[in-house]
C-alpha cells in the first residue's frame, strides 16, 4: 500500500524533529564532558605551577614524633577528580538518559513509519545505533540494499562508564603519586627535639631574629 504524499510529509517532519532532539541532547552530553575535562586540565596546570614553587605551598602536618607535608598540588588534583565524578553523575543520570529516550523514539518511528517512505533496511537513527553498539558492525550490499551485521555488542553507556572510570582513576592515581612524592614523611624535629605544628610553621618565618650580643667595654679610669 502506497503512503499518500501528505502523510509522507507529516512523517518526514516528525522524523526531522526527532533527529533535532537527539542532536540537542547529544550536544548537552558532549558539553558536560568538555567542561569536566577542561576543569581537570586547568587543575593539572595549576598544580604544575604550585609544584614548581617547591615547599612554599606545602602544609606541614605533625603527628606525634613525625609528620608529613600536604602540598596544595595534591588538593587541586583531588578537586579535579571530584569534578569528574560530578560531571559523570550529571552526564550518565540526566543527559544520556534523555538522549537514549530520544534515540529509542527515533528507532521506533523509523521502524514503523519511515520504512513506508524510504523503504530502507534501517533508518539513520537505527544505523547510527547499530554501529555504536557493535564493535564489529559491518554492512553488505545486497542488490542495492544494505544488510547490517554485528555480534560484539557494547552499548554507549558501557563505553561512557569505562571512559569515566579510566579518567577518574588516572586523576586520583596522579594525586596519590604526587602526595607520596611531596609528603616528606617524618619531619625533622626542632632544636629542642620537638616537631613543628601547623600554627608554629605559619608564623615561623615572621619571627624576628634575636639581637646579636656585643661586648661592652668601659673606659678606663
Amino acid at each position: 500500500m502506497t503512503t499518500p504524499p501528505e502523510e509522507q510529509n507529516i512523517y518526514v517532519a516528525i522524523w526531522a524533529k526527532a533527529v533535532d532532539t537527539q542532536m540537542h541532547f547529544n550536544e548537552m552530553s558532549v558539553k558536560s564532558r568538555q567542561f569536566g575535562l577542561a576543569f581537570v586540565a586547568a587543575a593539572l596546570g595549576l598544580g604544575i605551577v604550585l609544584l614548581s614553587r617547591g615547599e612554599e605551598f606545602a602544609i606541614p602536618i605533625s603527628m606525634g614524633k613525625g609528620g608529613f607535608d600536604l602540598h596544595a598540588t595534591v588538593l587541586v588534583v583531588i578537586a579535579g577528580a571530584f569534578a569528574l565524578i560530578a560531571v559523570r553523575i550529571l552526564d550518565l543520570n540526566v543527559y544520556h538518559k534523555m538522549l537514549r529516550g530520544a534515540v529509542t523514539f527515533g528507532e521506533d518511528f523509523e521502524q514503523n513509519y519511515m520504512k513506508k517512505v524510504f523503504r530502507l533496511e534501517k533508518g539513520m537513527t537505527q544505523a547510527i545505533s547499530h554501529f555504536s553498539r557493535y564493535s564489529d558492525a559491518s554492512i553488505r550490499d545486497r542488490g542495492g540494499k544494505y544488510e547490517y551485521s554485528g555480534s560484539k555488542k557494547k552499548t554507549a553507556l558501557d563505553k561512557l562508564r569505562l571512559f569515566y572510570n579510566v579518567s577518574t582513576g588516572t586523576v586520583a592515581g596522579a594525586a596519590l603519586v604526587l602526595f607520596l612524592v611531596t609528603a616528606h614523611f617524618g619531619h625533622p624535629g626542632s632544636t629542642s627535639g620537638g616537631t613543628f605544628s601547623s600554627s608554629e610553621f605559619k608564623g615561623y618565618g615572621n619571627r624576628p631574629s634575636p639581637p646579636t650580643s656585643k661586648a661592652i667595654t668601659k673606659p678606663g679610669k
